[in-house]
């Protein structure tokens, strides 16, 4: 405990941790699939408010032009030509800023001013022009055009002699604008934009979200043993009922990459509890959906499978799963009717069929509770069931309320041997995992280790399908549908019989008796 709290004390000192690069790319990939959807509505925003503006502001531009030959008339070599083109060209911006051709042009076409912009190019080693007027009206940029190549020379003759323009090209009467690109180029610069903002709040979020990614960083701040990793899966869905599609050891398309995962971390706990002599283990998390609850299930699965008496109990009694990852609908007693003395044992309790099964897996299913659960969790009634269930299995597991939340998993952790710590990769800060363990060892409980449950990491993979670690997506845990590989036995008759004599008080006895063994 004094080994975390220093750690956790360095590090809201302010300790910087490096930024692990691949782990950024990789989160910010997975970001990327989860998150697509704000890159692109922010794109979709920008973009339409710009092309918004643009559609507003718009002027349509009508650019009418013409390529010309410079021909000298006193009939001089076609060099002077070309030389005499690329004068008029050179001289042309000094031509119109002082206003003479400008002048001439409006004049000849009876207005006050030149109704457009006016711009010359030479066609480099020939003696050819282009000029080009631009204006608001397609027919007086016309008209301009024919009145500049008809009054140019008489301008430039000062400059370049006696000069005349002979009309090779022309576009006419523009039909259509020259910028009405702006408007398409400017919806993509806004989409663009939009869409770079949208990387950028997701590379903050990636930066900022300081959850636990790597074994590492556990290491780093929690005094745990690591028990293993269990891939990220994802089943294709291609059926409407839950359990087909749900991460449990029975369902035949989990992958078995993820069967050898799971056995790999059950052997872990299973030798440590054998080496401790240690029967009874509180399953747990930081906050809801970590995995907790499928983790128990699929546990309490592999060791039945492995010869274990097992017995899994539900004690999250505000939020009870294990019915639904088991596959079982219906209304259950709970453990609440058991502890206050509604209920006997054998009428709470159900046992599943394995199928090549040498163990046996027997399960109180939970049901929410009204009032304060963790009163019921510490009483003596609970303390007494938890001693009858001991001396019927080889290995008793608890699913807990996340204890970083709530006092459930604490208070229980006082009446049983060991715990598991269910980390989900990705998903709880740092400091909720660093509080919710902390929250179990004050109890006195052996912390047997962590297990980081939904790694993406792993194989450095984020596929689809089949395959091994590293390769899987999966829903939420606890939320599974029908499956028939198991079915729900009768009420137990002979299972947890215990003689009246050792009940205690009279609540307790009628609590806790059960029929005779034949």
């Amino acid at each position: 405990m004094d080994e975390m709290r220093e750690k956790s004390g360095k590090e809201q000192q302010g300790e910087i941790e490096k930024i692990d690069l691949i782990e950024f790319l990789r989160s910010f990939q997975y970001g990327i699939k989860k998150m697509w959807w704000l890159v692109l509505v922010l794109a979709l925003i920008f973009g339409l408010n710009s092309y918004i503006k643009a559609r507003k502001n718009y002027t349509p531009v009508y650019t009418a032009s013409a390529t010309v030959a410079v021909t000298t008339i006193d009939g001089s070599p076609a060099y002077q030509n070309n030389a005499s083109a690329q004068q008029m060209a050179d001289v042309f911006p000094y031509i119109l800023t002082s206003g003479v051709l400008k002048d001439v042009v409006a004049k000849d076409m009876k207005l006050d001013s030149v109704p457009g912009s006016i711009s010359v190019k030479a066609e480099e080693g020939t003696n050819m022009l282009t000029i080009s007027v631009s204006g608001t009206n397609a027919e007086l940029s016309y008209k301009t055009l024919k009145s500049v190549i008809k009054n140019y020379p008489e301008v430039a003759q000062f400059v370049l002699g006696n000069t005349t323009l002979k009309i090779l090209d022309e576009t006419g009467v523009p039909d259509d604008t020259t910028n009405q690109g702006v408007i398409s180029s400017s919806w993509k610069r806004g989409a663009l934009k939009g869409a770079i903002i949208g990387l950028v709040i997701l590379s903050l979020y990636v930066l900022t979200r300081r959850t636990v990614k790597t074994g590492k960083e556990i290491k780093t701040h929690l005094n745990l043993v690591d028990l293993g990793t269990l891939p990220e899966v994802h089943v294709k869905k291609r059926n409407k009922e839950s359990f087909y599609n749900s991460v449990n050891v029975l369902n035949k398309r989990i992958p078995q990459g993820y069967l050898e995962a799971f056995r790999k971390v059950g052997i872990k706990v299973m030798k440590q509890m054998e080496e401790e002599e240690f029967k009874t283990l509180l399953v747990t998390s930081s906050v809801p959906e970590e995995g907790k609850t499928a983790f128990s299930v699929n546990l309490a699965i592999i060791e039945a499978k492995l010869g274990k008496n097992v017995i899994l109990v539900d004690c999250d009694m505000r939020r009870p799963s294990v019915a639904k990852a088991m596959n079982q609908e219906g209304e259950f007693p709970g453990l609440q009717a058991v502890l206050q003395g509604k209920v006997k044992i054998s009428e709470a309790m159900t046992t599943v069929e394995l199928e090549k099964c040498p163990g046996s897996l027997q399960i109180l299913y939970g049901k929410t509770t009204e009032g304060s659960s963790s009163d019921l969790l510490e009483s003596k009634q609970m303390e007494r069931l938890i001693s009858i269930l001991k001396k019927k299995a080889d290995l008793v597991i608890f699913d807990t309320a996340p204890s970083e939340m709530l006092a459930d998993a604490p208070v229980l952790a006082r009446y049983l041997d060991a715990a598991v710590y269910v980390i989900r990769y990705d998903y709880a800060k740092m400091r909720q995992i660093r509080m919710g363990v902390e929250n179990i060892s004050m109890s006195g409980i052996h912390m047997l280790g962590y297990v980081l449950n939904r790694d993406r990491s792993t194989g450095g993979g984020y596929g689809y399908g089949y395959g091994y670690y590293g390769r899987y997506r999966y829903g939420r845990y606890g939320r599974y549908g029908r499956y028939g590989g198991y079915r729900h036995y009768s009420r137990y008759e002979k299972q947890f019989d215990e003689p009246e004599e050792e009940t205690g008080a009279v609540n307790q006895k009628e609590v806790f008796t059960e029929t005779k063994e034949n």
